[in-house]
């Protein structure tokens, strides 16, 4: 019942999510000199520092077997879903509280207010991915429009599960205002935990199983497949990613739409 009045909202309201989504873009940028060229400077400086730390300084490097020697374009390909999930969860877990104004004093839909933050940071994901495939002819790797559309396979589930883990964080810091500190603790382990700066055939065989369970590997994985090697990770992998990712949304939207009575009474 909550799923069908969730999805009812999301499409009754998809104006003003367009409406929020393009607010968030301008104030994000507003009063800066150079506006929304921010939003390519931003995952290129990125690119730079992790090239210059983990490429040039510690001499990481990647074989033929990942699909690419080059280890900026392999790593890259592996920091635009992450930046993309923890940019969104981080701003999402306090997306109520900085619109209780809106909450307290309107009827108003809050379960959008995650989605259009997961819009307005998808369009920085999608700058970012342009610079990634033009980081790719420019350096002669091999790019096939199927590939591209094998890199989707991925991206679905990872805008479910990172919208359902929006929804529950964003639900529940309205009552335990350290949630916001722990999300960043976690996403901080997280990050180390996804296979992001290294491959994880590096990681002992007897560990490997652990990675297993977290999503984000599959997605990271998934892309760089489908770009650099053109093919799909494992059907099980598949599979779990896939079912992981309709659980959280699913779960998400249910404790948001079940806890967002009570957030007029906290706010």
């Amino acid at each position: 019942m909550y799923l069908r009045t969730t999805l009812k909202s999301i499409f009754n309201h998809k104006y003003l999510i367009k409406n929020f989504m393009v607010k968030d873009l301008k104030n994000r940028y507003q009063g800066s000199m150079m506006g929304f060229l921010w939003s390519i400077i931003h995952p290129l400086t990125t690119l730079a520092v992790y090239s210059l730390v983990f490429s040039w300084m510690l001499k990481m490097r990647v074989g033929m077997e990942l699909g690419t020697n080059n280890f900026t374009l392999w790593m890259f390909a592996g920091l635009l879903p992450w930046i993309f999930f923890s940019e969104t969860l981080s701003r999402a877990t306090s997306v109520v509280l900085d619109n209780s104004n809106l909450i307290k004093k309107t009827v108003f839909p809050s379960e959008i207010l995650p989605i259009s933050l997961l819009l307005s940071n998808a369009v920085n994901f999608l700058i970012g991915f342009l610079i990634l495939i033009g980081g790719m002819f420019f350096l002669g790797q091999h790019v096939s429009g199927l590939s591209l559309l094998y890199v989707l396979v991925y991206i679905f589930p990872l805008v479910l599960f990172t919208l359902g883990f929006c929804w529950l964080c964003a639900s529940l810091n309205v009552f335990f205002r350290d949630l916001g500190q722990i999300v960043s603790v976690v996403l901080n382990i997280v990050f180390y935990a996804s296979a992001i700066i290294y491959p994880i055939h590096v990681v002992p065989q007897k560990f490997q199983g652990w990675f297993f369970w977290n999503p984000l590997i599959h997605v990271v994985q998934g892309i760089r497949d489908a770009l650099f090697k053109l093919q799909f990770i494992e059907d099980r992998e598949l599979i779990y990613l896939y079912t992981f990712s309709i659980i959280v949304f699913c779960l998400g939207q249910y404790i948001f739409q079940k806890s967002k009575k009570g957030f007029v009474d906290v706010l």
